[in-house]
């Protein structure tokens, strides 16, 4: 399953790298505290190491768990059978979404057919039980269904805004052969990873922000080796790029209506989505993150954008104060002398460079962490469906930094 796409996907060569070298024999737990779609768990598994993922995004961790999570094969294909045949019979649709404008995003035969595979999918628990076998495969077919959703809506393909072109407008994809043909993709990919991963062996998935206090959580879950790429500064905003998808599986995390996904952005790390009172009392002539260069950075943002320098700054701020809190977090979970692999990229703020892993080094310095190696690699495929034009800077590294707990 490690093909379902994500709008900044982690390269598994990083994870695969650290877990060799610091887990190789496998039996640790693995927790990667931005798991996004879930690749460093799936290395995790295939490795015969535990994982634990964290992540604010609900749609992200639906992801993850269904690329982690092993299914009953012979029950997958009885499921499939039925649902097959199901939609190609059934024309009552329970399912509705919620969005009112829903014909401006879908075609009427799109929303008739999509309401009827949801309705279907939902009715999988009805017709074969409750059990955890036949909830996972509930989880697996509920992903297939998103994974179609841009491609047969009005909305652009490549775009990270989601909006329906009018100069360009698109012949969107017909849902049932598609959802099928994606179907026996993935059924796929789940029967090759439920082969190889060991019985022994688990993952959990936590939607949640890792800048929250993990006191409980140390408790119940020794980390072995943390793995992850943390969000950038003005991150890409997911639940936009996600938008026509939580229209049709958005019910499921309280996100099926704009209203609903706008309150939810603030949340996120990185996010640029802040009204003007919520950075009103906010000035880095006097807020400092007692970093002196990142400071002069956040107040270069603050003079020099007469336009957006006052929300620049604070949003910039809001990052960096919120990996503090993450640092002080994981150095809850890891015992000393425990690894931790941060892959993460520069940005530029207002056309201010921000040299981000070197401020994160700082951070994690007075924290409890030590910098013990530190590479970088340059980005040939992004991996982004659309083109950003510069917005937000253009990032060229990652920058591979390894820490030790002190």
């Amino acid at each position: 399953m490690q093909d379902i796409k994500h709008h900044s996907k982690f390269i598994p060569l990083i994870p695969n790298w650290g877990i060799n070298k610091y887990l190789p024999k496998g039996g640790g737990t693995i927790l990667d505290p931005f798991c996004g779609s879930g690749t460093t768990l799936v290395e995790s598994m295939i490795s015969k190491n535990n994982s634990i993922g964290i992540d604010i995004d609900p749609l992200s961790c639906l992801i993850s768990k269904v690329k982690t999570t092993p299914l009953n094969l012979r029950k997958l294909e009885n499921i499939i059978s039925w649902l097959s045949e199901s939609v190609s019979k059934s024309t009552k649709c329970k399912f509705t979404p919620a969005t009112s404008n829903i014909e401006h995003w879908f075609t009427t035969e799109t929303i008739t057919k999509l309401s009827n595979i949801r309705s279907r999918i939902d009715e999988t628990t009805t017709v074969f039980g409750k059990s955890k076998s036949v909830m996972d495969i509930k989880d697996f077919l509920l992903i297939c269904f998103s994974s179609i959703i841009r491609r047969v809506s009005k909305a652009d393909n490549e775009s990270q805004k989601t909006y329906v072109s009018h100069t360009k407008p698109k012949t969107p994809e017909e849902v049932n052969s598609l959802f099928f043909k994606q179907l026996t993709y993935f059924k796929t990919r789940i029967e090759e990873f439920s082969k190889i991963v060991s019985k022994n062996n688990n993952s959990i998935i936590f939607n949640t922000n890792s800048t929250i206090n993990f006191k409980e959580f140390s408790y119940n879950h020794k980390i072995d080796l943390v793995i992850t790429s943390p969000p950038y500064i003005k991150a890409i905003d997911y639940i936009y790029n996600q938008m026509v998808e939580l229209f049709w599986i958005g019910d499921l995390f309280e996100l099926q209506t704009q209203t609903l996904q706008n309150t939810k952005k603030k949340l996120y790390i990185g996010s640029k989505h802040f009204h003007k009172k919520d950075y009103a009392d906010f000035n880095p002539l006097t807020t400092y993150l007692s970093i002196p260069h990142l400071d002069d950075k956040l107040i270069s943002v603050f003079k020099s954008d007469t336009k957006n320098g006052h929300k620049h700054s604070f949003l910039t701020y809001k990052y960096f104060l919120d990996m503090e809190n993450h640092f002080i977090n994981m150095g809850s979970l890891l015992k000393r002398g425990n690894k931790y692999i941060m892959v993460v990229g520069d940005s530029s703020v207002s056309n201010i460079f921000f040299n981000t892993s070197n401020y994160l080094v700082d951070i994690g310095k007075r924290n409890g962490f030590t910098l013990i190696n530190r590479w970088g690699y340059q980005i040939k495929n992004r991996y982004m469906r659309f083109d950003r034009k510069g917005r937000g800077g253009i990032i060229d590294i990652d920058w591979v930094l390894v820490f030790e707990k002190e």
